[in-house]
C-alpha cells in the first residue's frame, strides 16, 4: 500500500483486513478517542479501491486516539466497487449504486456496525469523509451520478448524530484546527477540547475569558451569593464557598465555560466578575447546537461587559468549534438579558411557558432565541 509521507509517519501498522488503533504518546492532556474514516488514514477503502489520507486528521494522531471505521466495508460492500449516492429525491431512504442495485441493506447494516464500535469505543466525536453515501456530513450527492450536491447526511453520519455523537468531515475539521492554530499557537485545538481546563483563553479588548482555577473561588463567591445575581439566571444565591468550590469543579469544569475578568494595564487578569459558556441545549437534539449561558457580577453592569464577552464566545463556537447553530434563553421578565441577546444578533423564537421553577418555587416562562452559523456571518 502506498502512503503519504503522514500516513508513514502515524501508522504503525495498518492491514485492511484488520485495523487498528491509531495512538502516539501524548503528553500533558487525556487523550480523546475520535473515530475516523478510515479513507482519511490512508486506508484504501474508498469505492474506487483508493484512499484520501488528510494531513490535518493524520496529525491528530500524535496527541489523540484515531479508531479507524469504514461503515461500507462493515456492510460488507468490499472495494472497488461502483459508486453510491442516496437517492435524495425520495422520501424514503434508498442508497444506489451507478449501475442500479439496491445497497440500501448493506449500509444501514454497516452503520450500524459503525455506531457499535463507536460506542465500544467512547468516541464522542467523528471525523468522516465529506460527500460521502455513508459519512456524508451536511452535503452529500443527490443520488442522480452527475455530481450535484444537495444538503444532507450520510447513513452512518445521520445514525451517530441521532446518537448523541458529533460528526465533522474532514474539511470542517481543517477550518476548526486553522482558526485554533492562529488565535492561540501552541495551544491545543478547542475543537478537541474534554474539559474547561483544556480550553484556550480567549480575550477582547476590555476583558480576558479563560478557564476557572481554584484561586477564583472568593471571586465566584462573592457575585455568586449576590441575590440579585443567581435566580434571574435561575439558580439560588451561594451560601457558602464551598457552593462556590462545587460551581468551579463541577459545572464550570466543563469544556467551553469561562470565567469572565476585567483586563488590567498589562494584559493580566483582574477580578473575576461573571461566567460565560457554551453548553447542551435541552430543548434541541442537534450535536452542531450549544447553548449561550452567563452571568454577570452586579458591580459590572451597565458597561457592556455581556455583551463583549458573548460576542467572543460566540465567534469562538462557530469558528473553533464548528458549531451551525448558537442558542440562548432567559426568563421572560429578564430584560436586561434579552438586550445583550439582541445586540449578539439572536432571532427571537418566541416563549416556551412554565418550563421551570425559579429558586422561589414559582413557575417561569423562557423566551428562546437562535443564531445561525450563516446569520453570524452574513451579520460581521
Amino acid at each position: 500500500m502506498e502512503r503519504c509521507a503522514g500516513c508513514t509517519r502515524i501508522w504503525r501498522m495498518v492491514q485492511c483486513s484488520s485495523w487498528q488503533t491509531i495512538t502516539r504518546k501524548r503528553t500533558g492532556l487525556n487523550a480523546m478517542k475520535i473515530a475516523v474514516s478510515a479513507c482519511l488514514l490512508g486506508v484504501e477503502c474508498r469505492y474506487d479501491g483508493a484512499a484520501k489520507p488528510c494531513e490535518e486528521v493524520l496529525a491528530l494522531g500524535e496527541e489523540h486516539v484515531l479508531i479507524p471505521v469504514c461503515p461500507e466495508t462493515d456492510g460488507g460492500i468490499r472495494a472497488p466497487h461502483p459508486p453510491n449516492e442516496i437517492a435524495t429525491f425520495e422520501r424514503a431512504l434508498r442508497v444506489m449504486d451507478a449501475e442500479g442495485a439496491d445497497n440500501t441493506d448493506a449500509f444501514l447494516a454497516g452503520a450500524q456496525k459503525t455506531l457499535e464500535r463507536v460506542r465500544e469505543e467512547d468516541c464522542t466525536l467523528a471525523i468522516f469523509k465529506a460527500k460521502s453515501p455513508s459519512c456524508g456530513n451536511g452535503r452529500i450527492y443527490d443520488g442522480t451520478f452527475t455530481g450535484r450536491l444537495v444538503p444532507g447526511y450520510g447513513v452512518a453520519a445521520r445514525l451517530l448524530r441521532s446518537e448523541g455523537i458529533r460528526v465533522l468531515d474532514e474539511q470542517q475539521v481543517r477550518v476548526c484546527l486553522a482558526v485554533s492554530a492562529a488565535r492561540h499557537p501552541g495551544m491545543p485545538a478547542a475543537l478537541l477540547a474534554e474539559a474547561s481546563s483544556e480550553c484556550p483563553t480567549l480575550s477582547t479588548e476590555r476583558l480576558v475569558l479563560r478557564p476557572f482555577v481554584e484561586d477564583d473561588i472568593q471571586d465566584v463567591f462573592a457575585y455568586c451569593s449576590d441575590p440579585d445575581v443567581g435566580p434571574d439566571a435561575g439558580w439560588a444565591p451561594h451560601r457558602t464557598l464551598e457552593d462556590a468550590r462545587f460551581f468551579i469543579e463541577e459545572i464550570a469544569s466543563a469544556p467551553h465555560v469561562f470565567g469572565v475578568f476585567e483586563r488590567v494595564a498589562d494584559g493580566g487578569c483582574g477580578p473575576c466578575v461573571g461566567s460565560i459558556g457554551l453548553i447542551g441545549d435541552p430543548q434541541r437534539r442537534n450535536v452542531d447546537c450549544l447553548m449561550l449561558g452567563y452571568a454577570l457580577a452586579k458591580q459590572a453592569w451597565g458597561h457592556g461587559y455581556m455583551t463583549e464577552a458573548s460576542r467572543e464566545v460566540i465567534r469562538y463556537g462557530f469558528e473553533e468549534l464548528g458549531l451551525s447553530l448558537i442558542t440562548c434563553t432567559h426568563y421572560a421578565f429578564n430584560d436586561r438579558s434579552a438586550r445583550v441577546i439582541k445586540k449578539c444578533g439572536f432571532e427571537y423564537e418566541g416563549v416556551l411557558h412554565a418550563v421551570e421553577a425559579s429558586p422561589d418555587g414559582i413557575l417561569q416562562d423562557a423566551a428562546l432565541y437562535r443564531l445561525t452559523a450563516e446569520a453570524w456571518r452574513r451579520g460581521r
